[in-house]
Protein backbone atom coordinates (compact mmCIF):
# COMPACT_ATOMS: atom_id res chain seq x y z
CA UNK A 1 0.00 0.00 0.00
CA UNK A 2 0.94 3.21 -0.32
CA UNK A 3 1.61 3.89 3.56
CA UNK A 4 4.06 0.95 3.27
CA UNK A 5 1.51 -1.21 4.64
CA UNK A 6 1.50 -4.83 3.58
CA UNK A 7 -1.51 -6.09 1.70
CA UNK A 8 -1.13 -9.74 1.50
CA UNK A 9 -3.55 -11.72 3.24
CA UNK A 10 -2.52 -15.61 3.99
CA UNK A 11 -5.34 -18.18 3.71
CA UNK A 12 -5.19 -20.92 6.31
CA UNK A 13 -3.15 -19.18 8.56
CA UNK A 14 -3.54 -18.57 12.22
CA UNK A 15 -4.80 -15.36 13.32
CA UNK A 16 -3.86 -15.58 16.88
CA UNK A 17 -0.45 -16.48 15.64
CA UNK A 18 0.36 -13.44 13.95
CA UNK A 19 -1.30 -11.47 16.58
CA UNK A 20 1.35 -9.06 18.02
CA UNK A 21 -0.38 -6.67 20.13
CA UNK A 22 3.45 -5.13 21.04
CA UNK A 23 3.31 -3.80 17.68
CA UNK A 24 -0.17 -2.86 17.22
CA UNK A 25 0.12 -0.82 20.55
CA UNK A 26 3.39 0.65 19.18
CA UNK A 27 2.28 1.75 15.93
CA UNK A 28 -0.97 3.27 16.93
CA UNK A 29 -1.33 7.32 17.55
CA UNK A 30 -0.07 8.70 20.85
CA UNK A 31 -3.86 9.44 21.94
CA UNK A 32 -5.16 6.16 21.02
CA UNK A 33 -2.14 4.65 22.90
CA UNK A 34 -2.98 6.47 26.24
CA UNK A 35 -6.55 5.89 25.92
CA UNK A 36 -5.93 1.99 24.97
CA UNK A 37 -4.05 2.43 28.59
CA UNK A 38 -6.64 4.37 30.68
CA UNK A 39 -9.17 1.87 29.55
CA UNK A 40 -7.40 -1.47 30.28
CA UNK A 41 -6.61 0.78 33.90
CA UNK A 42 -10.61 1.13 34.55
CA UNK A 43 -11.55 -2.20 33.32
CA UNK A 44 -9.25 -4.45 35.36
CA UNK A 45 -9.92 -1.91 38.39
CA UNK A 46 -13.98 -2.17 37.94
CA UNK A 47 -13.93 -6.20 37.76
CA UNK A 48 -11.81 -6.03 40.91
CA UNK A 49 -14.18 -3.98 42.39
CA UNK A 50 -16.94 -6.28 41.30
CA UNK A 51 -15.14 -8.68 43.46
CA UNK A 52 -14.77 -7.12 46.52
CA UNK A 53 -18.26 -5.68 46.30
CA UNK A 54 -19.99 -8.89 46.19
CA UNK A 55 -18.63 -10.22 49.80
CA UNK A 56 -20.15 -7.11 51.14
CA UNK A 57 -19.32 -5.63 54.34
CA UNK A 58 -17.75 -8.88 55.66
CA UNK A 59 -14.93 -8.35 53.34
CA UNK A 60 -13.73 -4.91 53.72
CA UNK A 61 -12.93 -3.12 56.96
CA UNK A 62 -13.22 0.85 56.31
CA UNK A 63 -12.18 3.22 58.92
CA UNK A 64 -14.61 5.85 58.18
CA UNK A 65 -17.36 2.73 58.87
CA UNK A 66 -19.78 3.35 55.09
CA UNK A 67 -19.52 0.82 52.24
CA UNK A 68 -19.97 1.36 48.63
CA UNK A 69 -19.23 -0.06 45.41
CA UNK A 70 -17.09 3.17 44.51
CA UNK A 71 -15.16 2.66 48.57
CA UNK A 72 -14.62 -1.33 47.02
CA UNK A 73 -13.25 0.71 43.49
CA UNK A 74 -11.17 3.03 45.42
CA UNK A 75 -9.99 0.02 47.63
CA UNK A 76 -9.34 -1.30 43.66
CA UNK A 77 -7.11 1.25 42.57
CA UNK A 78 -5.14 1.64 45.25
CA UNK A 79 -4.51 -2.01 45.84
CA UNK A 80 -3.40 -1.96 41.58
CA UNK A 81 -1.45 0.88 42.48
CA UNK A 82 0.23 -0.54 45.54
CA UNK A 83 -0.52 3.16 47.48
CA UNK A 84 -2.87 1.53 50.14
CA UNK A 85 -3.81 4.44 51.68
CA UNK A 86 -4.38 2.51 54.92
CA UNK A 87 -8.34 3.43 55.80
CA UNK A 88 -9.44 0.54 53.69
CA UNK A 89 -8.09 -3.52 54.46
CA UNK A 90 -9.04 -6.45 53.38
CA UNK A 91 -11.08 -8.61 56.54
CA UNK A 92 -11.39 -12.35 54.81
CA UNK A 93 -9.22 -14.64 53.67
CA UNK A 94 -10.98 -15.04 49.70
CA UNK A 95 -10.86 -10.38 49.65
CA UNK A 96 -6.90 -10.86 51.02
CA UNK A 97 -6.30 -13.62 48.19
CA UNK A 98 -8.15 -11.22 45.47
CA UNK A 99 -6.12 -8.36 46.76
CA UNK A 100 -2.70 -10.25 46.46
CA UNK A 101 -3.58 -11.49 42.93
CA UNK A 102 -4.82 -7.94 41.97
CA UNK A 103 -1.37 -6.41 43.48
CA UNK A 104 0.66 -8.84 41.29
CA UNK A 105 -1.42 -7.61 38.34
CA UNK A 106 -1.05 -4.44 39.29
CA UNK A 107 3.02 -5.13 38.84
CA UNK A 108 2.35 -6.68 35.53
CA UNK A 109 0.77 -4.02 34.29
CA UNK A 110 2.70 -1.36 34.97
CA UNK A 111 5.59 -3.41 33.60
CA UNK A 112 4.23 -3.78 30.33
CA UNK A 113 3.42 -0.08 30.31
CA UNK A 114 6.44 1.38 30.98
CA UNK A 115 8.24 -1.09 28.49
CA UNK A 116 5.64 0.30 25.90
CA UNK A 117 6.02 3.67 26.50
CA UNK A 118 9.86 3.50 26.70
CA UNK A 119 9.25 1.69 23.35
CA UNK A 120 7.48 4.61 21.99
CA UNK A 121 9.35 7.23 22.99
CA UNK A 122 12.60 5.58 22.21
CA UNK A 123 11.94 5.04 18.18
CA UNK A 124 12.60 6.86 15.36
CA UNK A 125 10.20 9.99 14.77
CA UNK A 126 11.49 10.09 11.43
CA UNK A 127 8.83 11.07 8.70
CA UNK A 128 10.28 9.99 5.32
CA UNK A 129 7.15 11.40 2.68
CA UNK A 130 6.93 10.35 -1.17
CA UNK A 131 5.39 12.82 -4.20
CA UNK A 132 1.92 11.36 -4.75
CA UNK A 133 3.08 10.42 -8.41
CA UNK A 134 5.74 8.93 -10.29
CA UNK A 135 6.60 10.27 -13.25
CA UNK A 136 7.70 9.22 -17.09
CA UNK A 137 9.39 11.17 -19.58
CA UNK A 138 9.21 9.14 -22.74
CA UNK A 139 9.54 12.15 -25.12
CA UNK A 140 13.00 13.16 -24.91
CA UNK A 141 16.52 11.68 -26.13
CA UNK A 142 17.56 9.89 -22.65
CA UNK A 143 13.49 8.85 -21.44
CA UNK A 144 13.77 8.56 -17.46
CA UNK A 145 11.37 7.65 -14.61
CA UNK A 146 11.34 10.32 -11.54
CA UNK A 147 9.76 10.01 -7.84
CA UNK A 148 10.97 12.47 -5.11
CA UNK A 149 10.87 11.73 -1.55
CA UNK A 150 11.73 13.98 1.85
CA UNK A 151 12.24 13.90 5.12
CA UNK A 152 9.21 15.87 7.28
CA UNK A 153 10.95 15.45 10.42
CA UNK A 154 13.68 17.21 12.38
CA UNK A 155 15.67 13.86 12.29
CA UNK A 156 19.21 13.82 11.02
CA UNK A 157 19.10 11.10 7.91
CA UNK A 158 22.51 9.60 6.90
CA UNK A 159 23.65 6.46 4.63
CA UNK A 160 20.34 6.77 2.65
CA UNK A 161 19.82 3.99 0.11
CA UNK A 162 17.42 3.19 -2.29
CA UNK A 163 15.96 0.23 -4.09
CA UNK A 164 13.12 0.57 -6.51
CA UNK A 165 11.76 -3.21 -7.71
CA UNK A 166 9.58 -3.05 -11.14
CA UNK A 167 6.74 -5.49 -10.91
CA UNK A 168 4.54 -6.30 -13.47
CA UNK A 169 2.41 -9.85 -14.98
CA UNK A 170 3.63 -11.93 -17.32
CA UNK A 171 1.76 -14.94 -19.24
CA UNK A 172 4.04 -17.71 -19.68
CA UNK A 173 2.30 -20.55 -21.86
CA UNK A 174 -0.73 -20.71 -20.18
CA UNK A 175 0.59 -19.52 -16.70
CA UNK A 176 0.14 -16.17 -15.20
CA UNK A 177 3.42 -15.49 -13.73
CA UNK A 178 4.54 -12.42 -11.67
CA UNK A 179 7.84 -10.72 -11.83
CA UNK A 180 9.99 -8.68 -10.05
CA UNK A 181 12.86 -7.16 -11.55
CA UNK A 182 15.67 -4.47 -9.79
CA UNK A 183 15.39 -0.98 -11.15
CA UNK A 184 18.97 0.50 -11.55
CA UNK A 185 18.73 4.10 -10.54
CA UNK A 186 21.43 6.85 -11.57
CA UNK A 187 22.15 7.82 -7.57
CA UNK A 188 21.24 5.13 -5.26
CA UNK A 189 23.17 5.99 -2.17
CA UNK A 190 23.35 9.68 -0.43
CA UNK A 191 25.69 10.90 2.64
CA UNK A 192 23.31 13.07 4.10
CA UNK A 193 19.22 13.76 3.39
CA UNK A 194 19.18 17.65 4.47
CA UNK A 195 16.72 18.98 1.22
CA UNK A 196 14.81 16.51 -0.87
CA UNK A 197 15.87 13.75 -2.80
CA UNK A 198 15.04 12.27 -6.64
CA UNK A 199 14.94 8.79 -7.60
CA UNK A 200 16.17 8.90 -11.28
CA UNK A 201 16.15 6.15 -13.48
CA UNK A 202 17.05 6.14 -17.01
CA UNK A 203 14.90 3.63 -19.25
CA UNK A 204 17.51 1.88 -21.90
CA UNK A 205 16.22 -1.16 -24.09
CA UNK A 206 17.37 -3.70 -20.80
CA UNK A 207 15.25 -1.67 -18.37
CA UNK A 208 12.18 -3.43 -16.85
CA UNK A 209 10.33 0.38 -17.70
CA UNK A 210 10.97 -0.18 -21.26
CA UNK A 211 7.61 -1.51 -22.11
CA UNK A 212 6.19 1.91 -20.84
CA UNK A 213 8.28 3.74 -24.02
CA UNK A 214 5.21 2.06 -26.55
CA UNK A 215 2.45 1.48 -24.41
CA UNK A 216 0.95 3.18 -21.33
CA UNK A 217 -0.56 0.08 -19.57
CA UNK A 218 1.54 -2.85 -18.46
CA UNK A 219 -0.82 -5.91 -16.81
CA UNK A 220 -0.20 -5.86 -13.04
CA UNK A 221 2.46 -3.11 -12.96
CA UNK A 222 3.55 -2.04 -9.61
CA UNK A 223 6.87 0.09 -8.45
CA UNK A 224 8.13 -0.96 -4.97
CA UNK A 225 10.05 1.62 -3.04
CA UNK A 226 12.61 0.46 -0.19
CA UNK A 227 14.49 3.67 1.24
CA UNK A 228 16.96 2.35 4.00
CA UNK A 229 18.52 5.57 6.53
CA UNK A 230 20.17 6.11 9.79
CA UNK A 231 18.67 8.57 12.24
CA UNK A 232 21.76 10.48 13.77
CA UNK A 233 19.33 11.59 16.90
CA UNK A 234 17.88 8.18 17.88
CA UNK A 235 21.20 5.98 17.06
CA UNK A 236 19.08 3.40 14.98
CA UNK A 237 18.51 2.63 11.61
CA UNK A 238 15.08 2.89 9.98
CA UNK A 239 13.06 1.41 6.80
CA UNK A 240 10.67 3.22 4.51
CA UNK A 241 8.41 1.87 1.87
CA UNK A 242 5.90 2.19 -0.34
CA UNK A 243 4.33 1.47 -3.99
CA UNK A 244 2.93 3.29 -7.17
CA UNK A 245 0.93 1.44 -9.39
CA UNK A 246 0.23 2.23 -13.07
CA UNK A 247 -2.77 5.08 -11.99
CA UNK A 248 -0.09 6.70 -10.01
CA UNK A 249 1.89 7.24 -13.84
CA UNK A 250 2.06 11.31 -15.15
CA UNK A 251 3.89 11.13 -18.44
CA UNK A 252 5.54 13.72 -20.19
CA UNK A 253 6.24 16.17 -16.88
CA UNK A 254 8.80 16.96 -14.75
CA UNK A 255 8.95 18.05 -10.94
CA UNK A 256 8.58 21.97 -9.90
CA UNK A 257 11.92 22.97 -8.05
CA UNK A 258 11.17 22.80 -4.35
CA UNK A 259 14.44 24.00 -3.25
CA UNK A 260 15.73 28.18 -2.96
CA UNK A 261 18.78 29.66 -1.66
CA UNK A 262 19.23 33.02 -0.10
CA UNK A 263 22.69 34.22 1.28
CA UNK A 264 22.78 32.00 4.36
CA UNK A 265 20.65 28.88 3.73
CA UNK A 266 19.19 26.62 1.66
CA UNK A 267 14.91 26.88 1.84
CA UNK A 268 12.76 23.64 0.95
CA UNK A 269 9.00 24.09 0.37
CA UNK A 270 8.15 20.24 1.00
CA UNK A 271 4.29 21.69 0.61
CA UNK A 272 5.20 21.43 -2.84
CA UNK A 273 6.88 18.18 -2.76
CA UNK A 274 4.76 16.02 -5.13
CA UNK A 275 4.09 19.27 -7.63
CA UNK A 276 4.83 18.95 -11.02
CA UNK A 277 4.67 21.04 -14.75
CA UNK A 278 3.65 19.14 -17.88
CA UNK A 279 5.70 19.42 -20.77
Amino acid sequence: NRDGSLNVHHIGSDYFRKLSLYKRFLKMSTWQFFLAILLFYIILNVLFASYYYAFGESGLSFSNGSFSWLDCFWFSTQTFTTVGYGHMSPSNLWVNIGASFEAFMGLIFFAIATGLVYGRFTSSKADIRFSKNIIINKSTEEPHLKLRLANFSNSDLSDLNAIIITSYIERVGNQVVRRYKKTPLELQHISLLTTSWTLIHKIGQDSPCSQLLTTNHVQGLEFLIFITAFDEIYDQKIKVRTSYTHKDIIYSAHFKPITSYDTEKALVNLDDLSSFEKI
